[in-house]
């Protein structure tokens, strides 16, 4: 009864049922698989199978309704429009679902590298110069490969289409005046690319390294595309730099080569001050603040004033917050041992007053009266 109404219905019902169904089998079938990994990789608790799974699992789904849609086509004929219709959709489809594909594995490639990166700093300090130069490697390049796998997806998706790829034949007959065109409209492109790739193997910044932007703020890359890098300050905020700014301008890296530091913190004292017995008490405060990372540490006399003295204190920390806060300890901590033990050293300011001749008011009254010249009648 049931192949009776079935063959009874119109051709065309007919083909869009046995498509709907392949379709429907397809997914179930995908869906049933997708359970039965998602339990396994669940059961082992791997966090890099779980990143293949979920960067996956969208492709897959497009996929596997493609297979259902080829298995209908040997299933039953759809006609010769019909067959031109679904021809155009997986010519146009196939290229867009395996651009999708390859941009999801290499996204998946780029987190597996910064997961297994950040592990191996664990508990070796040592890997940590090594871990941030892969990680902004793989960073960048993943922005390449992205930009590129987009650019030849969309081209080929695009000459499936015979107006337009007889548009691109056109174009390639007149190669030297479009070239010219095309090169001056994509030169900002092309140029943020060749920087992209030249920041990636010259390595003048990395992420997570510590630099000074133009504001005069310091940060660390928190991003770097092929167009711009993301510097997160001290204080939370952003600031958004061109790449090509740190390539064609100077700038300061302070974790270049390691993320040491030598913080310095300047005193004004009296010129008479006991400059040994400050040193002492720098020893102390350095000694015992667990900020040091115990490489070296020194007060000098690093300039001399009439009304002060300039001192230098020095000491090393592991990376810059650190080393901020261990100056902000020292400088603290020196002015209240100065102002409770050594008050004199705070600078005064010092100036002589001339020694004047007494006046004898009476005897000089006396001479300069009897030295006055008498004058006439009217006192002149």
């Amino acid at each position: 009864m049931s192949d009776y109404l079935i063959r009874s219905l119109p051709i065309s019902v007919q083909t869009m049922l046995v498509l709907c169904l392949c379709i429907f089998a397809s997914l179930a079938l995908y869906r049933f698989i997708l359970r039965l990994i998602r339990k396994i990789v669940e059961n082992k608790d791997n966090p890099i199978a779980k990143i293949w799974l979920d960067k996956l699992t969208s492709p897959f789904r497009w996929i596997s309704g493609l297979i259902g849609v080829y298995i209908s086509q040997q299933i039953l004929p759809f006609g010769k429009i019909g067959e031109s219709l679904l021809s155009r959709i997986e010519a146009f489809a196939v290229p867009a679902i395996a651009g999708w594909l390859a941009l999801a594995l290499l996204h998946a490639i780029s987190d597996i590298v910064d997961i297994k990166s950040r592990r191996s700093v664990e508990g070796n300090e040592s890997r940590k110069l090594a871990s941030r130069r892969q990680r902004t490697r793989m960073s960048i390049m993943m922005r390449v490969g992205s930009f590129l796998i987009i650019m030849v997806t969309v081209g080929i998706m695009m000459m499936t289409i015979p107006a337009v790829r007889n548009i691109g034949v056109t174009l390639m007959a007149s190669a030297g005046l479009v070239g010219l065109a095309v090169g001056a409209a994509a030169q900002p492109m092309l140029k943020n690319l060749i920087a992209g790739i030249q920041v990636a193997f010259t390595e003048p910044i990395r992420i997570d390294d510590l630099v000074i932007v133009e504001t005069g703020d310091w940060g660390w890359i928190e991003k770097i595309t092929l167009t711009y890098v993301t510097v997160r300050l001290w204080d939370e905020r952003r600031v958004i730099v061109p790449l090509a700014r740190f390539l064609e301008a100077p700038f300061e890296n302070w974790t270049r080569e390691a993320e040491q530091l030598i913080g310095k913190v300047f005193l004004y004292v009296d010129p008479l001050a006991d400059v040994e017995r400050l040193r002492d008490h720098m020893k102390k405060v350095v000694t015992s603040n667990a900020l040091w990372d115990g490489r070296s540490y020194i007060l000098q006399v690093s300039d001399m004033k009439p009304e002060y003295i300039e001192l230098r204190l020095l000491a090393t920390a592991r990376d810059a917050p650190s080393s901020w806060d261990l100056c902000c300890d020292i400088r603290e901590q020196m002015l209240r041992f100065i102002a409770e033990n050594m008050p004199e050293t705070i600078a005064h300011t010092r100036f002589t007053m001339p020694q004047r001749k007494k006046l004898d008011f009476l005897v000089d009254g006396v001479d300069a009266i009897q030295r006055t010249p008498k004058g006439n009648k009217a006192g002149v």
